[in-house]
């Protein structure tokens, strides 16, 4: 089996949120991060994508795979505060290559929301000078074809009544031969089944065994001066080359869909600024 390295990009838009009750007046923030099925070797990067509108009381921040939105100070109930925080996490994964649309259709994916707080001094490079007061997971029914373009408002619980307005859309974006080394899960023996899980980095494999197939072995012509390539090579070669660009043009396909129906309902002065 060979395996091809997939990068599905998510942008996060944290827009809007309102207070609808909370009970304590102080600085708050949001994190998110998104989860994946340990079971899938995979790496995590996060990202802003822009800084837009004022910083508030402290600016969004990245540590690791968490993104921290802007902090920001409330004091009244029913107040509004734009956040405009736009976040990009891009999950990168080694999949079956024979199975790439059915495993990016039953993937699991999670996003991950949390509300922290605090009514004293805060310092936003100590993240534990918050704490986590509520917390939502969004599953993410993510599709090869259509993608992912969301509008949800998340409201945190009935203790810390509030509601922050996120727009999530997802695609596949690359794909190719492995490049990099991922963290694979070791299965315990059942002598250690009690043990943490554990991890292996991957072997990065050459280009020629994910194109010709695992068996691959170089061959040289008769003549000594080039390599000859079985039959079985070469349609595992046509195979591959074959399944990588149905599933990178079922994706454009659907991301190119979707912006043809949303520039439908564009004003026109936003149309001519993206030359249409």
């Amino acid at each position: 089996m060979s395996e091809v390295q997939a990068t599905v990009e998510f942008s996060v838009e944290l827009h809007k949120f309102y207070n609808v009750d909370l009970f304590q007046r102080g600085f708050y923030q949001m994190r998110s991060t998104m989860k994946v099925p340990l079971r899938i070797p995979h790496k995590l990067e996060a990202s802003l994508l822009r800084a837009s509108g004022p910083d508030l009381a402290f600016p969004a921040t990245v540590h690791d795979s968490i993104i921290c939105s802007k902090t920001f100070q409330i004091l009244y109930k029913n107040e509004e505060i734009v956040v405009n925080d736009v976040m990009i996490f891009k999950v990168k994964m080694l999949l079956d290559e024979k199975k790439i649309e059915e495993s990016l259709n039953e993937m699991d994916f999670q996003l991950s929301l949390g509300l922290h707080f605090t009514d004293a001094d805060y310092s936003p490079d100590d993240l534990n000078s918050l704490q986590l007061i509520s917390s939502r997971t969004l599953k993410l029914h993510f599709s090869l074809h259509r993608g992912l373009h969301h509008h949800v408002n998340v409201m945190f619980d009935y203790f810390h009544l509030s509601v922050v307005s996120v727009a999530i859309h997802g695609s596949l974006v690359a794909l190719h031969q492995p490049l990099i080394s991922f963290p694979r899960p070791v299965k315990n023996t059942w002598l250690n089944r009690n043990a943490p899980a554990q991890c292996k980095d991957s072997v990065i494999p050459t280009l020629e065994s994910v194109v010709y197939g695992s068996n691959y072995t170089k061959q040289i012509s008769p003549d000594g001066n080039t390599f000859v390539v079985s039959e079985n090579c070469l349609q595992h070669a046509f195979s591959f080359h074959y399944n990588l660009c149905a599933s990178l043009l079922l994706a454009y396909q659907g991301l190119s869909s979707y912006f043809t129906m949303v520039t439908k309902d564009l004003p026109c002065s936003h149309k001519m600024e993206l030359g249409m």
